[in-house]
Protein backbone atom coordinates (compact mmCIF):
# COMPACT_ATOMS: atom_id res chain seq x y z
CA UNK A 1 0.00 0.00 0.00
CA UNK A 2 1.08 3.32 -0.46
CA UNK A 3 0.46 6.90 1.12
CA UNK A 4 -0.53 10.11 -0.41
CA UNK A 5 0.02 13.03 1.77
CA UNK A 6 0.30 16.64 2.21
CA UNK A 7 1.73 18.24 5.80
CA UNK A 8 0.23 21.68 7.01
CA UNK A 9 1.45 23.24 10.53
CA UNK A 10 0.56 26.24 12.11
CA UNK A 11 2.30 27.81 15.01
CA UNK A 12 2.08 31.46 16.26
CA UNK A 13 4.74 33.70 14.90
CA UNK A 14 5.85 31.21 12.21
CA UNK A 15 5.71 32.41 8.79
CA UNK A 16 4.28 30.80 5.56
CA UNK A 17 6.76 32.06 3.40
CA UNK A 18 9.15 34.89 2.63
CA UNK A 19 5.92 37.34 2.91
CA UNK A 20 2.71 37.79 4.60
CA UNK A 21 0.98 34.73 5.66
CA UNK A 22 -1.79 34.04 3.47
CA UNK A 23 -3.98 32.26 6.41
CA UNK A 24 -5.38 29.06 7.20
CA UNK A 25 -8.37 29.56 5.13
CA UNK A 26 -6.48 29.68 1.50
CA UNK A 27 -4.79 26.54 2.58
CA UNK A 28 -7.31 24.07 3.26
CA UNK A 29 -8.93 24.97 0.38
CA UNK A 30 -6.17 23.65 -2.02
CA UNK A 31 -5.75 21.22 0.97
CA UNK A 32 -8.71 19.89 -0.37
CA UNK A 33 -8.16 20.06 -4.10
CA UNK A 34 -4.68 18.57 -3.47
CA UNK A 35 -5.96 15.44 -1.98
CA UNK A 36 -9.41 14.81 -2.83
CA UNK A 37 -7.85 14.78 -6.72
CA UNK A 38 -4.92 12.49 -5.48
CA UNK A 39 -7.54 10.48 -4.40
CA UNK A 40 -10.25 10.07 -6.93
CA UNK A 41 -6.94 9.31 -9.36
CA UNK A 42 -5.64 6.29 -7.24
CA UNK A 43 -8.22 4.83 -5.75
CA UNK A 44 -6.10 2.20 -4.92
CA UNK A 45 -4.11 4.24 -2.10
CA UNK A 46 -4.23 6.11 1.01
CA UNK A 47 -4.35 10.00 1.21
CA UNK A 48 -3.55 11.84 4.45
CA UNK A 49 -3.04 15.04 5.85
CA UNK A 50 -0.52 15.40 8.04
CA UNK A 51 -1.44 18.57 10.37
CA UNK A 52 -0.06 19.36 13.73
CA UNK A 53 -3.56 21.39 14.37
CA UNK A 54 -7.14 20.36 14.60
CA UNK A 55 -8.75 20.84 11.39
CA UNK A 56 -11.60 23.18 11.38
CA UNK A 57 -15.14 22.63 9.50
CA UNK A 58 -16.28 22.27 6.38
CA UNK A 59 -12.81 21.27 5.43
CA UNK A 60 -12.77 18.22 8.04
CA UNK A 61 -16.00 16.66 6.76
CA UNK A 62 -14.95 16.99 3.48
CA UNK A 63 -12.00 15.27 3.84
CA UNK A 64 -13.38 12.34 5.58
CA UNK A 65 -16.07 12.02 3.09
CA UNK A 66 -13.55 11.98 0.49
CA UNK A 67 -11.94 8.99 2.26
CA UNK A 68 -8.67 11.43 3.26
CA UNK A 69 -7.07 10.51 6.51
CA UNK A 70 -5.74 13.28 9.09
CA UNK A 71 -2.59 12.42 10.75
CA UNK A 72 -2.10 13.80 13.93
CA UNK A 73 2.00 15.11 14.36
CA UNK A 74 3.61 17.55 16.77
CA UNK A 75 6.21 20.25 14.94
CA UNK A 76 8.62 18.84 17.28
CA UNK A 77 11.51 18.22 14.73
CA UNK A 78 13.18 20.45 11.94
CA UNK A 79 12.29 23.24 14.03
CA UNK A 80 14.17 26.95 12.96
CA UNK A 81 13.58 30.35 14.69
CA UNK A 82 9.91 31.58 14.14
CA UNK A 83 11.15 34.52 12.20
CA UNK A 84 13.34 33.00 9.56
CA UNK A 85 11.55 32.69 5.83
CA UNK A 86 9.43 29.54 5.21
CA UNK A 87 9.61 28.71 8.94
CA UNK A 88 6.76 26.63 8.87
CA UNK A 89 7.83 24.93 5.53
CA UNK A 90 10.25 22.64 7.65
CA UNK A 91 7.20 20.91 8.66
CA UNK A 92 6.80 18.97 5.90
CA UNK A 93 10.18 17.50 7.09
CA UNK A 94 9.13 16.66 10.29
CA UNK A 95 6.08 14.96 9.05
CA UNK A 96 7.85 12.95 6.88
CA UNK A 97 10.28 11.79 9.41
CA UNK A 98 7.01 10.99 11.58
CA UNK A 99 5.39 8.55 8.78
CA UNK A 100 8.47 6.71 8.36
CA UNK A 101 8.64 5.99 12.64
CA UNK A 102 4.84 5.38 12.84
CA UNK A 103 3.56 4.03 9.74
CA UNK A 104 3.98 1.00 8.15
CA UNK A 105 3.47 1.79 3.48
CA UNK A 106 5.10 0.49 0.69
CA UNK A 107 6.12 3.89 -0.66
CA UNK A 108 5.06 7.86 0.33
CA UNK A 109 4.81 10.60 -1.70
CA UNK A 110 4.46 14.02 -0.51
CA UNK A 111 3.21 17.06 -2.10
CA UNK A 112 2.22 20.44 -1.15
CA UNK A 113 -1.25 22.02 -0.80
CA UNK A 114 -1.15 23.94 -3.93
CA UNK A 115 -1.25 20.70 -6.22
CA UNK A 116 -4.24 19.03 -8.54
CA UNK A 117 -3.76 15.32 -9.68
CA UNK A 118 -4.96 14.88 -13.26
CA UNK A 119 -3.41 10.92 -13.65
CA UNK A 120 -2.58 7.48 -11.74
CA UNK A 121 0.97 7.88 -9.79
CA UNK A 122 1.41 3.93 -11.29
CA UNK A 123 5.00 4.64 -12.87
CA UNK A 124 5.73 6.67 -9.40
CA UNK A 125 5.75 3.82 -7.56
CA UNK A 126 7.75 1.86 -10.24
CA UNK A 127 10.33 4.64 -9.90
CA UNK A 128 10.32 5.22 -5.83
CA UNK A 129 11.30 1.59 -5.79
CA UNK A 130 14.59 2.29 -7.26
CA UNK A 131 15.21 6.01 -6.15
CA UNK A 132 14.23 9.26 -4.49
CA UNK A 133 12.45 11.28 -6.73
CA UNK A 134 12.31 15.28 -6.57
CA UNK A 135 11.30 17.91 -8.45
CA UNK A 136 14.01 19.34 -10.50
CA UNK A 137 13.74 23.16 -11.10
CA UNK A 138 14.96 24.76 -13.86
CA UNK A 139 17.09 26.51 -12.90
CA UNK A 140 20.75 27.56 -14.14
CA UNK A 141 23.90 27.48 -11.22
CA UNK A 142 24.05 30.96 -11.29
CA UNK A 143 20.27 31.49 -10.79
CA UNK A 144 20.03 33.46 -7.51
CA UNK A 145 18.26 31.06 -5.21
CA UNK A 146 19.87 28.27 -6.40
CA UNK A 147 23.03 30.21 -6.25
CA UNK A 148 22.17 30.64 -2.06
CA UNK A 149 21.57 27.14 -1.84
CA UNK A 150 24.64 26.48 -3.26
CA UNK A 151 26.26 28.82 -1.01
CA UNK A 152 24.68 27.61 1.90
CA UNK A 153 25.97 24.55 1.39
CA UNK A 154 29.37 25.91 1.14
CA UNK A 155 28.98 27.28 4.85
CA UNK A 156 27.93 23.94 6.06
CA UNK A 157 30.80 21.81 4.52
CA UNK A 158 33.61 25.04 3.23
CA UNK A 159 35.82 22.04 2.03
CA UNK A 160 35.70 21.37 -1.51
CA UNK A 161 33.78 24.64 -1.80
CA UNK A 162 32.59 25.93 -4.13
CA UNK A 163 29.78 23.40 -4.49
CA UNK A 164 27.17 23.20 -7.33
CA UNK A 165 24.35 22.20 -6.35
CA UNK A 166 20.89 20.50 -8.13
CA UNK A 167 18.10 22.87 -7.01
CA UNK A 168 15.07 20.67 -6.50
CA UNK A 169 11.77 21.88 -5.46
CA UNK A 170 10.20 20.57 -2.15
CA UNK A 171 6.68 20.19 -3.64
CA UNK A 172 6.99 16.81 -4.71
CA UNK A 173 8.71 13.74 -2.56
CA UNK A 174 8.72 10.58 -3.25
CA UNK A 175 10.43 6.88 -2.47
CA UNK A 176 10.38 3.79 -0.98
CA UNK A 177 10.16 2.90 3.05
CA UNK A 178 13.80 2.35 2.56
CA UNK A 179 14.77 4.74 0.13
CA UNK A 180 13.26 7.26 2.28
CA UNK A 181 14.46 6.61 5.28
CA UNK A 182 18.17 6.83 3.60
CA UNK A 183 17.13 10.09 2.42
CA UNK A 184 15.96 11.30 5.38
CA UNK A 185 18.96 10.51 7.55
CA UNK A 186 20.65 12.74 5.47
CA UNK A 187 18.36 15.58 5.79
CA UNK A 188 18.60 15.54 9.33
CA UNK A 189 22.25 15.38 9.26
CA UNK A 190 22.21 18.98 7.18
CA UNK A 191 19.49 20.42 9.73
CA UNK A 192 22.07 18.70 12.94
CA UNK A 193 24.74 21.09 11.07
CA UNK A 194 22.79 24.03 10.62
CA UNK A 195 21.92 23.80 14.46
CA UNK A 196 25.84 23.20 15.25
CA UNK A 197 27.07 26.07 12.98
CA UNK A 198 24.29 28.25 13.19
CA UNK A 199 23.91 28.47 9.46
CA UNK A 200 20.30 29.26 8.40
CA UNK A 201 19.01 29.28 4.62
CA UNK A 202 16.15 32.07 3.81
CA UNK A 203 15.01 29.40 1.27
CA UNK A 204 13.34 26.77 3.46
CA UNK A 205 12.76 23.21 3.52
CA UNK A 206 14.75 22.99 -0.32
CA UNK A 207 18.26 23.87 0.99
CA UNK A 208 17.94 21.00 3.43
CA UNK A 209 16.49 19.03 0.50
CA UNK A 210 18.86 19.83 -1.84
CA UNK A 211 22.01 19.30 0.35
CA UNK A 212 20.65 16.03 1.33
CA UNK A 213 20.27 15.00 -2.69
CA UNK A 214 23.80 16.38 -3.46
CA UNK A 215 25.28 14.12 -0.33
CA UNK A 216 23.09 11.23 -1.26
CA UNK A 217 24.12 10.98 -4.91
CA UNK A 218 27.80 11.54 -3.51
CA UNK A 219 27.10 8.40 -1.23
CA UNK A 220 25.90 6.18 -4.33
CA UNK A 221 22.02 6.63 -3.15
CA UNK A 222 20.16 7.62 -6.24
CA UNK A 223 17.69 10.53 -6.50
CA UNK A 224 16.22 11.42 -9.54
CA UNK A 225 14.34 14.13 -11.07
CA UNK A 226 10.62 13.70 -11.52
CA UNK A 227 9.94 15.96 -13.55
CA UNK A 228 8.29 13.03 -16.26
CA UNK A 229 5.40 13.53 -12.99
CA UNK A 230 4.99 16.99 -12.04
CA UNK A 231 5.61 20.44 -13.03
CA UNK A 232 5.43 23.68 -11.64
CA UNK A 233 3.43 26.06 -13.57
CA UNK A 234 3.48 29.94 -12.60
CA UNK A 235 0.52 32.00 -14.12
CA UNK A 236 1.02 34.83 -13.14
CA UNK A 237 0.42 38.73 -15.48
CA UNK A 238 4.36 39.18 -14.56
CA UNK A 239 5.89 35.48 -14.55
CA UNK A 240 4.20 33.31 -16.23
CA UNK A 241 5.83 30.35 -17.00
CA UNK A 242 4.07 27.24 -18.72
CA UNK A 243 4.01 24.06 -20.82
CA UNK A 244 2.05 22.10 -23.12
CA UNK A 245 3.12 18.73 -20.80
CA UNK A 246 0.02 19.08 -19.53
CA UNK A 247 -1.49 17.41 -22.16
CA UNK A 248 1.49 16.16 -24.26
CA UNK A 249 3.30 12.80 -22.73
CA UNK A 250 1.01 14.41 -19.73
CA UNK A 251 2.11 14.64 -16.20
CA UNK A 252 0.42 13.53 -13.46
CA UNK A 253 0.49 16.71 -11.12
CA UNK A 254 -0.07 20.14 -11.44
CA UNK A 255 1.91 22.17 -8.88
CA UNK A 256 0.21 26.21 -9.27
CA UNK A 257 2.01 27.89 -6.77
CA UNK A 258 2.19 31.56 -6.45
CA UNK A 259 -0.94 33.54 -6.73
CA UNK A 260 -3.19 30.39 -8.22
CA UNK A 261 -3.67 29.62 -4.68
CA UNK A 262 -5.92 32.27 -4.35
CA UNK A 263 -7.52 31.97 -7.76
CA UNK A 264 -7.30 29.07 -9.61
CA UNK A 265 -7.15 26.59 -6.75
CA UNK A 266 -9.90 28.61 -4.90
CA UNK A 267 -12.29 28.46 -8.08
CA UNK A 268 -11.55 24.46 -8.05
CA UNK A 269 -12.34 24.35 -4.71
CA UNK A 270 -15.67 25.58 -5.21
CA UNK A 271 -16.64 23.95 -8.36
CA UNK A 272 -16.03 20.55 -5.95
CA UNK A 273 -17.75 21.50 -2.91
CA UNK A 274 -20.89 22.31 -5.51
CA UNK A 275 -20.99 18.81 -7.57
CA UNK A 276 -19.09 16.33 -5.17
CA UNK A 277 -16.99 15.80 -8.15
CA UNK A 278 -13.34 17.03 -9.09
CA UNK A 279 -13.49 18.88 -12.68
CA UNK A 280 -12.52 17.30 -16.10
CA UNK A 281 -8.79 17.44 -16.44
CA UNK A 282 -9.93 19.87 -19.59
CA UNK A 283 -11.93 22.10 -17.34
CA UNK A 284 -8.66 22.88 -14.99
CA UNK A 285 -6.77 23.44 -18.40
CA UNK A 286 -8.98 26.13 -19.56
CA UNK A 287 -9.08 27.43 -15.60
CA UNK A 288 -5.31 28.10 -15.74
CA UNK A 289 -5.10 29.22 -19.82
CA UNK A 290 -2.72 26.53 -20.56
CA UNK A 291 -1.54 26.94 -23.72
CA UNK A 292 -2.97 25.48 -26.98
CA UNK A 293 -0.34 21.86 -27.54
CA UNK A 294 -0.37 22.93 -31.04
CA UNK A 295 1.41 25.78 -33.06
CA UNK A 296 -0.44 28.98 -34.52
CA UNK A 297 -1.98 27.88 -37.67
CA UNK A 298 -1.64 30.48 -39.89
CA UNK A 299 2.14 30.93 -38.84
CA UNK A 300 2.73 27.67 -39.18
CA UNK A 301 1.49 27.72 -42.85
CA UNK A 302 3.45 30.69 -43.00
CA UNK A 303 6.34 29.38 -42.43
CA UNK A 304 5.62 25.80 -44.90
CA UNK A 305 4.94 28.15 -47.43
CA UNK A 306 8.28 30.34 -47.22
CA UNK A 307 10.44 27.19 -46.20
CA UNK A 308 8.94 25.46 -49.90
CA UNK A 309 9.49 28.39 -52.18
CA UNK A 310 12.75 29.17 -50.73
CA UNK A 311 12.45 32.55 -48.86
Amino acid sequence: MNLIFTAFATLEGYREGSNANLGSEVFYRCIVVSLVSAKQKNQNCDAALVTNTAVPEPYAAQLSQAGIRVIACPFDNYRFEADLDWSLAYYKLCAMQYLLETEHYENYLMLDSDTFTQRGYQDIWREAAEAVLLYQVPHAASQPMTARISHTYDELWPEGAPHVLTHFGGEFVAGSTARLQDFMAECRNVFDRMQQTGVRSQDGDEAILDAAAYRSQLAGKPVRAANAYVFRYWLGGHFYYVSTNYCCDPICVLHLPGKAKMRQLTVLYHKYTRSGRMPENQTVWRLCCLPAARPPLLRSLWVRLRAKIGI
